[in-house]
């Protein structure tokens, strides 16, 4: 069995290094997704997979990271 979750969100940067003063200057932004994927062949004692409650804490600990 697969389960998969898909996440979406936003971040902004500076390229400090960039050779181009528009590019040092300017903050600007991306929109990113992450697909991410679970396989298995057994179930836990809930019958599931993985718990989308722990992936999603997991996942916004990581995102999160990124955010400075």
């Amino acid at each position: 069995m697969i389960i998969r979750k898909l996440f979406k969100f936003e971040n902004a940067h500076i390229v400090r290094g960039c050779s181009t003063q528009r590019c040092r200057a300017s903050l600007h932004g991306h929109s990113y997704k992450v697909e991410v994927l679970l396989e298995s062949d057994y179930l836990d004692n809930g019958q599931m997979v993985y718990d989308f409650g722990l992936m999603k804490q997991g996942m916004k600990e990581l995102i999160d990271a990124f955010d400075h």
